[in-house]
């Protein structure tokens, strides 16, 4: 049987959502071997891997989750709209969550992630925006200059791309290709299998919130119970007076 590898998405893990995090990782570490998303190659037969990614950059998810993923030898990767540096994440229409996230880092907190030996720093555009809606010349926009912003920044290569809600199709995969990336992500809840002519990958997106059985289907890879655990938990929220 060969290897396989979950890559996890998060968005924002606040402060308070800390004690949920270091137990979600503590799972992680137990029933998955951590690998960083640009070595996922020639995973080893019969290994289940688990890599950790963070879309949009939010500078107190970063404080959150840094210390954490340190201590316990976890790499992450951070994919960071480029345009928001030092900004609220206006594309977030609920008022209260753009507070609760509060704002991406800043240009100078980005070239200090970038120094963490665990920590890899990706595109996740410039603007954050939809790539199916717009012309060929802006998405190529997207994908291109944001790879340059972050290196230019960092000083390091970024080597991934996130697309931004997920909205892509054939023609920029292909300009992420041209672009120089090493491989993309999406968020199709897809296994990934390492090899070599893999280049677009699945993620199955997490939260500190999750419940503990919620979070071990995802981990593992179950994702034709995870529908039925989602229902169950929605329900039973209803449920409470």
């Amino acid at each position: 049987m060969p290897g396989t590898c979950v890559v996890l998405m998060y968005h924002g893990v606040t402060p308070a959502q800390s004690k949920p995090f270091v137990r979600q990782m503590e799972k992680l570490l137990k029933l998955t071997t951590p690998v960083a998303t640009d070595a996922i190659r020639d995973l080893e037969d019969g290994k289940r891997y688990a890599a950790v990614t963070f879309d949009d950059g939010f500078a107190s998810t970063i404080d959150t989750v840094m210390p954490v993923l340190n201590q316990k030898a976890i790499p992450a990767t951070f994919f960071i709209p480029t345009a928001y540096l030092g900004k609220e994440a206006t594309w977030i229409s609920d008022d209260q969550k753009r507070m609760r996230v509060g704002h991406v880092l800043t240009a100078a907190q980005l070239k200090k992630l970038s120094e963490y030996g665990l920590a890899a720093i990706g595109s996740h555009g410039i603007n954050h925006l939809r790539l199916t809606e717009m012309n060929d010349a802006e998405a190529n926009k997207e994908i291109a200059v944001s790879k340059k912003i972050i290196e230019d920044i960092t000083g390091k290569e970024a080597l991934t791309h996130s697309f931004p809600f997920g909205s892509y199709d054939k023609r920029h995969v292909t300009m992420a290709r041209k672009a120089g990336y090493s491989r993309v992500f999406t968020i199709d809840p897809k296994v990934s299998f390492g090899t070599q002519e893999e280049f677009v990958t699945g993620r199955v997106e997490v939260d500190p919130g999750d419940w503990s059985l919620e979070f071990t289907l995802k981990l593992i890879g179950s994702y034709r119970w995870h529908p039925y655990a989602v229902a169950l938990k929605k329900r039973l929220f209803n449920m409470l007076p």
